[in-house]
């Protein structure tokens, strides 16, 4: 009897297993893209770095400087921000990644209890109903629990997302140019 017990959970772990390579997969891509991101924004900082330098050492008067702070300064501090946001955009992919496989775990170790519990309701003796009701319920309100903390995950990552995101051309403003003096009426 207890040979049969244990066999019922073998095609758990093989699901369960498949289940785990595939997220393991998933976050190794994950991973590549991070890592394809940070080097290539390296390589392009160094090579960028290495410009502006030899630049800056050409520079010769204060227009000079003015005119390399527009052409490198600038750019590059974009360029980082941009690379900043792509990065940002793969760890709330692997965060998705991690909250579905989660989520997914969870559902499927909810509705193995459920079924388990049927199978002892059919065997167990009259008046346990109610026990095997309340565990039901605590599985259910576990379940409502967890999706709530999904949807504010979810709102929270929106919300980062927003504040991440580049400000649309027309927001950014030009600096105000300062006000010539006012010219004083001849008496």
């Amino acid at each position: 009897m207890p040979a049969t017990g244990f066999e019922q959970f073998a095609p758990l772990k093989l699901a369960g297993m498949e289940s785990l390579i595939a997220l393991g997969q998933s976050l190794m891509e994950q991973a590549e893209k991070m890592t394809r991101l940070q080097f290539d924004a390296g390589l392009e900082s160094a090579r960028e770095s290495m410009a502006a330098t030899q630049a800056f050492f050409a520079v010769k008067d204060a227009e000079g400087l003015a005119s390399w702070q527009a052409a490198y300064l600038q750019p590059n501090l974009e360029r980082a921000s941009g690379c900043a946001r792509q990065q940002y955009g793969v760890l709330v992919e692997t965060r998705g990644l991690l909250a579905d496989a989660l989520k997914q775990s969870a559902t499927e170790a909810t509705r193995q209890v459920q079924e388990n519990i049927d199978r002892l309701v059919e065997g167990a003796p009259e008046g346990f109903e109610p026990l095997f009701d309340a565990i039901r319920t605590g599985l259910n309100a576990q379940l409502a629990a967890m999706e709530s903390i999904t949807r504010a995950g979810e709102q929270i990552s929106e919300i980062a997302a927003a504040n991440v995101a580049p400000p649309p051309k027309a927001a950014v403003k030009a600096p105000a140019k300062p006000r010539a003096p006012a010219k004083r009426k001849a008496v």
